[in-house]
């Protein structure tokens, strides 16, 4: 745990500046905030003129909407995570680190650590600001903690996937439309819908929806953190191997 604290007080500051000279980067990590903006003064326009226009009403499909920014926020940290490790790989730092005291699996615990802790912190205010359906905030922070596992599937991913950083922004829009697709199931009813259960983050997006409507969620919260955790515990895996290969 000392190492892994040791290589926070000597990245951190590294990877902030990292950020600060990207402006992909810095864009990436204010995208959840700025959608939950977008949702909180656009969607009651939007409803109040379709309403107005058309007759349609779109309250009923407010628990889709907000669940963009549970999917969304934490997958922006895993993104920038992810890239952060494709130009660690550039530029062969992993390589360094080997013949340094501190071992990989401090190095490992820090890199996944840091964007499920960053999706934590920004999930649940990303949500209070769109603020178009309100739930009790224990239980904000509950799904929070399971969608916040997505992030460290994010970076993973892309860093299993991708050779470096130009192939990681190709790779990205496949893992993005794959994470995506569960939100589809919010137009069908059990047992259909848990088809999309396959897909780690189809869990968090059903918790919530349950959430919304009052109705009972301990169950899919169990099985999402099992899943998730699977997921993030299968990808480990290959990271791992990838690494002791270098």
């Amino acid at each position: 745990m000392s190492k892994t604290i040791m290589l926070l007080r000597s990245l951190g500051p590294v990877d902030l500046k990292s950020v600060a000279r990207d402006s992909m980067l810095l864009m990436i990590t204010g995208g959840a905030l700025a959608l939950a903006l977008a949702l909180r003064f656009a969607a009651p326009f939007l409803t109040s003129w379709l309403q107005m226009q058309f007759g349609l009403d779109i309250v009923p499909y407010y628990p889709l909407m907000m669940s963009l920014v549970l999917f969304i926020a934490p997958g922006m940290m895993g993104v920038v995570i992810g890239l952060l490790l494709l130009d660690e790989r550039d530029d062969r730092m992993l390589t360094a680190l080997m013949v340094t005291p501190i071992p990989l699996s401090s190095y490992v615990t820090y890199r996944l650590g840091l964007p499920i802790l960053l999706a934590l912190l920004v999930t649940p205010p990303a949500v209070l600001i769109a603020g178009l359906i309100v739930i009790p905030f224990w239980q904000l922070l509950l799904v929070s903690a399971l969608t916040s596992i997505s992030a460290a599937t994010t970076a993973l991913l892309l860093i299993t996937l991708a050779e470096n950083k130009v192939m990681g922004l190709a790779v990205l829009k496949g893992i993005q439309g794959l994470q995506a697709l569960p939100m589809a199931a919010y137009f069908l009813d059990p047992p259909l819908e848990w088809i999309a259960g396959i897909i780690p983050s189809y869990w968090p997006l059903a918790v919530y929806w349950r959430m919304a409507a009052g109705e009972a969620f301990w169950g899919y919260l169990i099985i999402g953190v099992l899943i998730n955790a699977a997921a993030v515990w299968f990808l480990l895996r290959r990271y791992e191997r990838r690494l002791y290969k270098q």
